[in-house]
């Protein structure tokens, strides 16, 4: 566990503050560095326990209103859902799409893989967070991957896959409807590849995988650990790549073809619980991002890992969260203290 450094680097802003009758002010910034990446996170101590000043709560109001006015447009909803989505080759899939449960898996219409699909989640057009049943993450869950066996098994080039999911316009999707989306490609994107080579590096230098010698530490310095569901565990980001960012980290699971079916269960009731816990802190968007190491090797050096987290909430004009500090600069500015988060999420759960 050498190899784990949690970087981090104090600066200090003086200022005539004008909301302050223009006295001499001093906000400490604490920089933390992704002991993996290198990536930074500022956080402003200024606005502790004021994220609602750039990320103001939900207004569900405006949230129902926008499910009914987009449902009436949206090809994902019943009866016809089939006769407006695409279906795979035959070669490829006899049935053209793939079922599971409330589940379906189509090809996205606009691809930026070689094979990308969409995953319908129900017929249901709009849920707030704490309106994910367990079944219905697990039946996305497992049709994803039955998809990432067929693709694997038809192309073995395809190597490379990736799990993922925007929720609602604010955090990128096209679509209200609750879907998921899944990437096979021959190459990985540019941070899966540089997770990989970077746990490669580690695993050179230390002769051990540095997702487990993370948890490890995480669990022992009990800061940002929050719990386990079976295989999974659960951690909140030192250096988060994004609002309230959460990783989840499977020690045992090289690559999506070694998952079972408890594996799916159990990250299925983890998003549940956290995504339950989100609402009641009023959010109502996310991103999450899934990677595996690729699936025609030995990759003792990594394992899959899940990064999840909050956009901006749905309200009227709502502001982007994704400017020149993260687009550009690549950094992400801190508005709840990762182990404020853990803390609140230790709590549910072991509810």
């Amino acid at each position: 566990m050498a190899g784990i450094e949690f970087k981090v680097h104090h600066q200090q802003s003086r200022f005539h503050n004008p909301f302050q009758d223009m006295q001499l002010t001093t906000q400490d910034l604490e920089v933390r560095t992704d002991p993996l990446t290198g990536h930074q996170s500022v956080l402003n101590t200024g606005l502790e326990g004021k994220a609602q000043i750039l990320f103001p709560d939900t207004d569900h109001e405006y949230l129902e209103q926008r499910g009914q006015e987009t449902a009436r447009t949206c090809f994902l909803c019943p009866e016809d859902w089939k006769k407006n989505t695409p279906a795979y080759p035959e070669e490829f899939l006899p049935q053209g799409r793939l079922e599971h449960g409330q589940a379906a898996l189509f090809p996205n219409l606009f691809p930026i893989g070689a094979y990308h699909s969409v995953i319908r989640l129900g017929d249901k057009h709009l849920r707030k967070l704490n309106n994910f049943p367990v079944q219905l993450l697990a039946d996305g869950f497992s049709v994803a991957l039955d998809f990432v066996r067929k693709c694997h098994g038809y192309d073995p080039e395809m190597r490379y896959a990736t799990l993922n999911a925007n929720y609602l316009f604010p955090a990128g999707a096209s679509l209200v409807h609750p879907h998921f989306q899944i990437i096979n490609s021959p190459t990985p994107s540019t941070h899966h590849e540089l997770i990989l080579q970077k746990c490669a590096r580690y695993h050179e230098q230390h002769n051990t995988c540095f997702w487990d010698d993370l948890l490890q530490q995480e669990k022992a310095r009990d800061e940002r650990w929050i719990g386990t569901t079976g295989n999974a565990c659960w951690i909140a980001a030192f250096a988060p790549m994004g609002y309230n960012e959460i990783q989840v980290v499977w020690p045992d699971r090289q690559n999506f073809l070694q998952w079972t079916h408890q594996d799916v269960k159990d990250l299925a009731r983890g998003l549940n619980q956290v995504f339950n816990l989100w609402h009641e802190m009023n959010l109502s968007t996310f991103n999450f991002t899934c990677f595996s190491a690729p699936l025609d090797q030995d990759s003792p050096h990594f394992c899959c890992v899940m990064r999840l987290v909050n956009r901006q909430n749905v309200i009227p004009h709502h502001r982007t969260d994704d400017y020149f500090f993260q687009k550009l600069m690549q950094n992400e500015l801190i508005l709840n203290r990762p182990e404020n988060l853990a803390r609140k999420m230790r709590e549910a759960f072991s509810s």
